[in-house]
């Protein structure tokens, strides 16, 4: 993740925390749960964020650490985690000796990796043998907001930053890495829940970060925020659904 992007998450880490964080805890608790872990293992949590998955990581002895590159992510997590020791740190450059941890997790992080390839590797290179890998990602991409905002975005001349992965891509990433026994499971019913149009605003001008959206005019971003509002589908008691997805892997060293 580049220095700039990870400021964006750093300068965004309280919205990100009101809006996408409570819809990122289920697919957190999904990749911890995939992971499989035993009491007193020593577990990394990569990307940890808020520390989402770190906090569900814990119990039974283990010693959980967790990396993020936003120092405004990490002061949330050393806020409200207990029992965590989280450290700044690059998810493509982890200062561990080879084979600290015996399992990895990682809740839809790996897509923000400036080279995703170098990232799984490093994150091999930190696994003991034997150790496991569990993470998430969202995709694949008819899962997700494109069917939605895709016209408006194409008409704002915003484009979707990161291309999301297919579950054979996914794959073929980890395989090629060195990570063995790798599975990838698709979940396309998974979705960010905004309880209001407050909320989504707020979501919005933590998207708008975004290198992609920055060149929009606060005139322009307003507008974009009504036509995404139109369009956005309704939960029964108000609130917004913005489609998602998710594919979960898991894998071996």
């Amino acid at each position: 993740m580049t220095r700039s992007a990870a400021q964006r998450f750093s300068d965004t880490a309280a919205g990100y925390a009101a809006t996408m964080a409570p819809s990122v805890r289920h697919m957190a608790h999904e990749v911890v749960r995939r992971a499989g872990l035993q009491p007193g293992e020593r577990v990394l949590d990569i990307g940890t964020g808020t520390g989402t998955a770190a906090a569900a990581a814990r119990g039974e002895g283990r010693e959980i650490v967790g990396v993020d590159a936003a120092p405004g992510m990490l002061e949330i997590a050393r806020r409200e985690v207990e029992g965590v020791e989280f450290l700044e740190m690059e998810m493509a450059s982890l200062a561990f000796p080879d084979a600290s941890f015996d399992a990895i997790v990682s809740a839809h992080v790996l897509l923000f990796a400036d080279d995703q390839r170098a990232a799984v590797t490093e994150w091999l290179r930190v696994t003991r043998p034997g150790g496991r890998l569990s993470l998430s990602v969202p995709g694949p991409e008819e899962a997700g907001s494109k069917p939605i905002y895709g016209a408006i975005y194409e008409r704002y001349g915003v484009g979707l930053a990161r291309r999301y992965p297919t579950a054979a891509s996914l794959q073929e990433l980890l395989a090629n890495a060195g990570w063995t026994e790798v599975r990838v499971e698709a979940d396309p019913s998974t979705a960010v829940f905004l309880r209001d149009e407050e909320q989504f605003r707020l979501w919005r001008n933590v998207g708008t970060q975004g290198a992609t959206a920055a060149e929009l005019t606060p005139e322009q971003h307003a507008a974009l925020t009504e036509e995404m509002l139109a369009v956005t589908p309704r939960t029964d008691d108000g609130g917004f659904r913005i489609p998602f997805g998710t594919l979960y892997a898991t894998a071996v060293r």
